[in-house]
């Protein structure tokens, strides 16, 4: 009854804190004043969509899965009501489970907790890989509300401290899909062993897989579906540039484009493919007087969080990172994202252009394209459901347009110069640009393959297309175009003439045979020329019928399908971009049978949909490269093709390779072997088999050195603040520790235990009653030593006279100890 009368006057204070206005604001949800205070100093002056619709879910107490792009505000969707619902300081345990995919991004959460719970009182907990697991199991010791965390260390921490976790109300998977893709889905699965069933449980991810359906389904109790802009799948106000360049000049165009960005003072994260490049592109930029920071797998966490905050505070306007490295850094005022190195992975370069364009603002994404990587942007293309078009001369540079063109020739030779200068007897640079090559190598032999189908695509038309192209109006200059026009008419110049033929006015027999010749096979060119032409005119009235992957993208919805996502999901919140967009479809197919003149391609379009079963689904382009595969960590080291490719040479050999030195064997073995040592496990409580690592030992040996002990049930009320704490009140350390030496035997004797006993309180008084006869013996013979030697010093005194008188003294020694030793004997 208690708890049903807190429930409602919890909502009744909820109501009362509603203001009734028809503006869609922060009072409209009913928040209480210290969180409401709170957002007001952190500047939310009005909630974003997913927030608006995320929220009063939650707060309801509804478990809810949460879909939107990056940098829509997900994080305080899930932060605000958390500390709506936990109001205040309680020393019980934890009541709230926060797991982040990243140590970066759990940190980045760590801080909005910080700023948005400032006034609430509540004690809030962070614990990552990388830090001193002493110092955490101190943290966790203090009983904190909110628990902020990494899976592998949170399961480590729970593991080698036996926790319950039996007060956790609030559980939260931020950046879900990436939490499965990184392979932690066994540490997320035991986690939840441990939390009560009542609890409320939040998913919030980018995309929904199938593989995440499938685990709201077991994980979740009557979810709530959230889902925003997820048929747009960057930002609205994103704008995409990509440039096409040969390998060797892309750094040419990326010195340009951070000299501008620089001028511009615009903040740009500039991604690069391996830890090499990262070094070399950063010794050019300095170089050329560009003060820039970089971030990779392999740099110290202390140097990475030093460089991560010189760019966060604007100290430069550069960053050069790697994908490993760039998971989790999180910069909310971000201009401009640069990729040196196009993504192998449509879902990573929308991971990558995420980080622009974020809470309403406007963002560039400049893509620099190599001939090889080609495929990949193909790829791209019929992820994002757009088409293909290439720049020409008359083309002008468009936010909402999405186009492809060439790095103009004016910067590849404003940059060459400067380049050489910086080389030429300088052994570090050339040191650096060897490094870099090499791992080029590397990272081209080791990261995925395109499609099939792109493959096909680049080696039928775009690739022709490419190298016709015109410079992209982005980077084109005014006197751009008369040298492009100059540079354009010199290659395609082309001479009619033979080399028999230059010299017309002297008669030769090879000018003869040449005129013949061309009478004779005029007929045969001008046929083929006529062909090329309609050829070309069929292929552009064509256009829209032959591109069939971009139908098939545009016809792409979410990852899973309706009737699956309605099975599992009681209630599901969309966009009304998406039901616009389904109106328009279901208005075009309205359209046929009207009696109005129809377009053949459109007709054929309704002709396929309707009497056709397509060989593979509607979905089929977006689920291959939003899946995540389900087999073992082992089997993915296996496997070469991954979503992040390694920046370091070490990391790429073992992804290739995935082998390992064992020093027993004295030779190399495979990571899935039986013979790892990683892959032996312990068994739990309930049965549940984990790696050997989680269960260390160390923190009996803390508990040891500190004095404490600790209640494994989280505490038992709010009597005091020592009570909960696990025994943290340095006055009762003693009392609740346990005695050393194991526990006491019983008192009880058999007679065989009793013989042995008089048995050896025998023998040691045998052996003591020796001892008393062997030191009476050796202290008779002390004694009559003694006697001798004073009749000897007597009889010397004697002789000699002296005035001592050692004589007497002597005779009267001599006869005391004579005379007692005769007595004796």
């Amino acid at each position: 009854m208690a708890s049903d009368d807190e429930e409602d006057f919890t909502q009744l204070q909820i109501n009362q804190n509603r203001k009734h206005k028809k503006a869609g604001g922060w009072q409209q949800i009913g928040l209480d004043h210290s969180v409401y205070k709170a957002i007001e100093k952190k500047g939310f002056n009005q909630p974003t969509p997913i927030q608006r619709k995320t929220i009063p879910c939650i707060m309801d107490g509804k478990d809810v899965v949460a879909m939107s792009r990056t940098g829509s505000g997900k994080t305080a969707a899930f932060v605000i009501p958390m500390l709506q619902k936990l109001k205040r300081r309680d020393t019980t345990g934890i009541r709230a489970l926060m797991v982040s995919p990243t140590r970066e991004l759990a940190l980045q959460t760590f801080k909005v907790v910080k700023e948005l719970g400032r006034f609430t009182g509540l004690r809030c907990a962070c614990l990552v890989g990388g830090d001193q697991i002493e110092e955490q199991f101190s943290t966790i010791h203090e009983n904190p509300d909110i628990l902020l965390a990494t899976p592998g260390r949170l399961l480590h921490v729970i593991v080698e401290m036996d926790l319950r976790l039996s007060y956790v109300q609030y559980v939260v998977f931020d950046e879900a899909d990436r939490l499965f893709e990184m392979g932690f889905q066994d540490q997320l699965t035991e986690t939840l062993k441990r939390i009560p069933e009542s609890r409320q449980t939040l998913l919030f991810s980018a995309t929904l897989p199938k593989m995440l359906v499938d685990f709201a389904k077991a994980g979740l109790t009557d979810p709530m579906l959230v889902r925003l802009d997820v048929d747009e799948k960057v930002s609205d106000k994103l704008s995409m540039v990509f440039c096409m360049c040969r390998p060797d000049e892309k750094l040419f165009a990326l010195l340009h484009l951070c000299r501008r960005m620089d001028r511009e003072n615009k903040q740009t994260v500039v991604f690069c493919a391996t830890m090499k490049h990262v070094e070399y592109v950063v010794g050019i930029l300095h170089r050329a007087g560009i003060d820039c920071s970089f971030v990779y797998s392999q740099l110290d966490a202390t140097a990475r969080k030093m460089n991560i905050q010189k760019f966060h505070e604007k100290q430069n306007n550069i960053l050069v990172v790697t994908d490993v490295a760039a998971r989790g850094v999180d910069i909310p005022l971000l201009d401009t994202v640069i990729n040196l190195h196009f993504p192998p992975k449509a879902k990573l370069f929308v991971h990558r252009v995420g980080r622009v364009a974020r809470a309403g603002r406007s963002g560039t994404a400049i893509s620099l394209i190599a001939n090889d990587e080609l495929p990949y942007l193909t790829d791209l293309f019929m992820f994002l459901g757009k088409p293909i078009n290439f720049a020409s001369d008359k083309s002008e540079y468009k936010e909402d347009e999405t186009l492809i063109g060439r790095v103009p020739d004016s910067i590849v030779s404003l940059e060459t110069e400067f380049f050489h200068s910086i080389h030429d007897n300088n052994e570090d640079m050339q040191d650096l640009r060897q490094k870099a090559t090499n791992a080029m190598m590397k990272y081209t032999r080791t990261r995925p393959p395109p499609s099939a189908e792109s493959a096909r695509r680049v080696k039928q038309d775009i690739r022709t297309d490419s190298v016709e192209c015109a410079p992209h109006p982005f980077l084109k200059a005014d006197g751009d175009k008369q040298s492009n026009d100059i540079l354009n008419k010199i290659s395609q110049y082309k001479s009619r003439n033979t080399i028999f033929e230059m010299n017309k006015s002297q008669k030769s027999q090879a000018l003869a045979v040449m005129q013949a010749k061309r009478k004779a096979h005029e007929p045969r060119i001008s046929t083929v020329t006529e062909e090329k032409r309609k050829q070309k005119e069929e292929k552009e009235q064509q256009q829209k019928s032959t591109d069939i992957a971009v139908e098939i993208a545009e016809k792409t919805v979410e990852n899973a399908g309706e009737d699956e996502l309605a099975e599992v999901f009681g209630t599901v919140i969309g966009s009304t971009k998406h039901t616009e967009k389904s109106e328009e479809k279901g208005g075009k197919k309205r359209k046929i049978g009207t009696g109005k003149r129809i377009d053949r391609a459109e007709q054929m379009k309704f002709e396929r949909e309707k009497h056709y079963v397509p060989y593979m689904s509607s979905d089929h382009v977006a689920e291959r490269h939003l899946a995540l595969d389900t087999v073992d960590f082992a089997r993915q080291a296996e496997g070469a093709s991954v979503d992040i490719i390694m920046d370091d040479d070490r990391g790429m050999y073992q992804q290739k390779h995935g082998q390992r030195w064992d020093r027993r064997l004295k030779k190399y073995v495979g990571l899935s072997g039986g013979n790892e040592p990683a892959n032996k496990k312990i068994r739990t409580e309930d049965g549940t088999w984990l790696p050997a690592s989680y269960k260390t030992g160390k923190y009996e040996d803390w508990k040891q050195k500190q004095k404490i002990g600790f209640k494994k049930s989280d505490g038992g009320g709010d009597d005091g603040d020592n009570e909960g704490s696990g025994g943290m009140d340095r006055k009762r350390k003693w009392k609740m520790e346990k005695p050393k030496g194991g526990p006491k035997h019983s008192e009880l004797k058999n007679k065989e235990q009793i013989l042995k006993g008089r048995r050896k309180q025998e023998q040691l008084e045998n052996y003591m009653e020796h001892r008393r006869q062997s030191n009476l013996k050796k202290k008779a013979e002390h004694l009559g030593r003694g006697g001798a030697g004073g009749a000897r010093g007597g009889a010397r005194g004697g002789a000699r006279g002296g005035a001592r008188g050692g004589s007497s003294r002597g005779a009267r020694g001599g006869a005391r100890g004579g005379g007692k030793f005769g007595n004796r004997r």
